[in-house]
Order: structure tokens, then sequence, then C-alpha cells
């Protein structure tokens, strides 16, 4: 097994996503499982690969400036390390400039020898030198210089780099948070500049770790104590349930993890199960379980003499979801796609169907980065009319008592309000009951952070 530095191993990531080969969580897992990476090298390497993703519009139009407006000229590879250099030397003010300038210097003369390692050493140390105040309260920031660092500061520069915002509102918030033009400017259509601001903000921020208790195995009290005691910082959500671990990279080696005292889960993510305020022995068929995220939580709801019935496309989720459920503790069932109607037609009663369905994930972009720069407008119109069939095929498994909650990680109302009115237009038996869309929150508070997401339930009309 080879030894690799943690910058040797982001810039071999991001070749991997600009390539298209991989994501940039599998790619990172597979270079890990493949390579020594000390625990510290590790975390710097998730750090660098999700910074650069998460700015790269922006750090775009910063190394544009600074390549004399020939950006696209400049062979991808070599792109890459002088993102990775930008990205340290404008946010993370534990790594010393030097060290960073350094570095990228060394990876370009990898790729190229002399010539590229005198390029990019001259453009970092100039950003460097242009660099007027590392961090400025936002709220004094000049916009045309300024580069958003988190809610409260940014880094100003001395020389514009971004348009100005008082002409046109779309390509500044576009490059200065790193967002598409043609997604910013359909959530100003939809929701005003004000709140298109947050959202965009949200999609730049390291976004906190949220837990859900098993109530199963423990309560909310007593896993904050247990979670204390495992070394972590927990804080109680805006929401009153979830729990807040901040940016916890070792939770995945949390005893209580493996033992199924709890699940990951944002706030948002929990609330259509919520909503749907099941009771012990009620059965419920999700249909589109993926790993089982909301089946557990259900099945947590409706207790041992309740039934979950989980199923999905992809049969390889439904063996990761087996495996959690078992963790859990949780009475799941998990049945292919093709055998849930004859399964349906064996049950005596059936509560509801979750419809938790694959969408653009617009509401996670914090968490799933890269997807922001792999969507088009026509792709939405495309998962609008999947999600639009997965609701119809719940209603032709539903029986007659039966409820439905559609839900969505997106924002986009192309994939939420119009699908529900488009289910109710082509299935006038069924009627909408209610529903809610919530837009990222970046703040005030970690605490209060939430993502982005939809749900809307259906019953049959009497």
């Amino acid at each position: 097994m080879a030894s690799l530095d943690a910058r040797t191993a982001a810039l071999q990531v991001l070749g991997d996503l600009r390539e298209g080969r991989q994501t940039a969580r599998n790619s990172l897992d597979a270079l890990i499982a493949a390579n020594e990476l000390t625990s510290r090298d590790v975390g710097l390497t998730r750090e660098l690969v999700f910074g650069v993703v998460r700015h790269r519009l922006t750090l775009a139009a910063v190394l544009s400036h600074f390549t004399r407006d020939k950006w696209r000229d400049v062979a991808q590879p070599l792109q890459n390390v002088l993102m990775l250099g930008a990205y340290q030397i404008i946010w993370l003010d534990a790594v010393p400039v030097f060290a960073a300038v350094n570095e990228a210097v060394n990876q370009a003369k990898r790729i190229g020898g002399a010539g590229p390692g005198r390029f990019v050493n001259g453009v970092l140390r100039e950003l460097d030198r242009k660099i007027e105040q590392r961090r400025i309260p936002a709220h004094q920031a000049d916009p045309i210089r300024a580069i958003p660092i988190d809610l409260q500061t940014c880094c100003q520069l001395s020389v514009p780099i971004l348009p100005d915002p008082d002409r046109r509102l779309i390509e500044p918030l576009s490059q200065a948070m790193s967002q598409p033009s043609w997604l910013v400017s359909r959530w100003i259509d939809a929701y005003g500049p004000a709140a298109t601001r947050r959202i965009c903000l949200a999609g730049i921020l390291r976004p906190p770790i949220f837990v859900r208790s098993n109530r199963s195995k423990t309560t909310v009290d007593k896993l904050m104590q247990q979670l204390a005691d495992e070394g972590f910082e927990p804080q109680l959500a805006a929401d009153g349930e979830s729990i807040m671990l901040g940016h916890a990279a070792s939770l995945t080696r949390s005893p209580l993890l493996t033992k199924g005292f709890f699940q990951p889960q944002d706030p948002i993510a929990a609330l259509p199960v919520r909503h749907m305020n099941l009771q012990p022995g009620q059965v419920v068929l999700d249909l589109c379980a993926g790993l089982g995220t909301k089946a557990t939580q259900a099945a947590e709801k409706v207790g041992p003499t309740g039934t979950i019935i989980a199923t999905d496309i992809d049969d390889a989720k439904l063996a990761v979801l087996a495996t959690a459920a078992e963790h859990c503790d949780a009475k799941v069932e998990t049945v292919a796609m093709a055998e849930v109607p004859a399964r349906i037609a064996r049950l005596d009663r059936l509560d509801w169907i979750l419809i938790d369905a694959p969408c653009s994930n617009t509401g996670v972009l914090a968490r799933r980065p890269e997807i922001r720069y792999r969507l088009a407008a026509k792709t939405l119109g495309q998962l609008a009319d999947t999600q639009l069939s997965l609701l119809e095929q719940a209603a032709d498994l539903a029986q007659p008592q039966t409820r439905l909650l559609y839900s969505t990680c997106s924002i986009d109302p192309e994939e939420n309000e119009q699908v529900s009115t488009r289910f109710v237009q082509s299935r006038p038996d069924w009627q909408y009951c209610e529903g809610r869309l919530t837009l990222p929150n970046p703040g005030p508070e970690p605490r209060d952070w939430h993502d982005g997401g939809y749900f809307a339930t259906f019953v049959r009309k009497a």
C-alpha cells in the first residue's frame, strides 16, 4: 500500500472529478482504501477536495484575474493545482501561505517541469500580495473585491474581481458563491434576491453533522450524554429533536453509530416521517428506500407490531439497508421492486406509502457540492417526469385508506409543487392535503442550520 500526502491525494481526486470518472466522495473513499494516509492527511484531503469543489466558480473568477483572463487556456491539471493553492491561501487560516505556494509549485513541476512551476508560483504569490484584508466583517466588505468566507466574514482584495451587484445580481451571486447562473436565476424568480442569497451562502459552507436518536435504544438526552462521553460536543438542534455534532470527522468510528444508537440525518430530512405521525402497528411501504434512513426512522415509530416494507430500484442499496436495519434493531422487510405488487396484495392494511423520490438535490448542495455543476435545466424536467411516475405507481399500489407522502431534497418548484399539481390533475380521485417547502438555512448559529426540502401528502377523495 503506497504512502500519499494530503495535497497529492486531493489533486488526484479533483482530477477524477473533473474528468467525470467518479464522484468526489467515491473517488476519495477509493483513494483512502488503496493508500496509506494518516488520519490528519485524510482530514486535510477532505477539506481540500470539498473546499475546492464548493468554491470552484469563485476560484475560477479569482484566478482568471491573476492569469490575465487566460484561465480557460490553462491546462486542466494546472487549473486544479492553482485552485488547490488559492483555496488554501483564501480560506484556510491554519495553512501558512508559503506552504500552500511551495506545494503547488512542486505539483506543477511534477506535471510539466520548471515552466509550469514558475507560472504557478507567480500567480499564487500575486494573489497573496493583492489580499488587502484577510478577514473583514461581511457588512463592511466591498462586494466587487470581497470573497465570502462564511456568514460573518469575507477575504477582501485590493483589486476588483467580481461583477458589480448593483448592475445585475445573477452573475455576482454566481461568481461570489459558486452557483451556476441558471440556478441563481431560477431561485431569484421563485424566491427573490434575499432568500436566494441565503440559499447560495448555505451552498458554500461546510454543513454541520446532525444525528437522529434511535428511540428504541435511547433518548435524546441520554444520547447527548453518551456522545459527550465519546468525546463529541453535542448540541440540541433548533428543532428540539435532532442533535448537532458540528464537523465531527470521526463520527463513523463511533461505537454508538455501529451499534445503531443514532443515524446521521439532517432535521429537514427527518421531517417527512415525523409529519406522518406514525402509530404503533401501522404498515408503511417505502417505495424509494435507498440506504434506508427514512425506513429505519419509520420502523422506530410503528414499533415491533408494525410493518415497514422497503424497496428500491437498486438491489445493492437494499442489501445495505438490511444491514443498517439490523444494527438499529429496526423491523424492516426488504422486497425487490418487481415483487412489491404481490407483497402488497397479501397485506390486510396499508396505511402509508412513502415516496422519497430521486431529485436534483438542490436543497443539499452543501453536502453534495459537485451536483451543481452536473445539473441542467432539462434534467429538472426529466426528474419531474420520473417523480410523477413514482407517485402514480404509488397510487396504483394504494388501498382505499392508504395515504401518500411525497418528498424530495430539492427546492425547485418544478420537482415539488408542480409535481404535486400534475399528480392530482392526472389522478382526479386523489386530493392534495398539505405540503411544506423548506429553503436551506445557513444560520446564524450552527444549531440553526438545516438543509432544504419539500414534502406533500395526498388522500383519496371520499
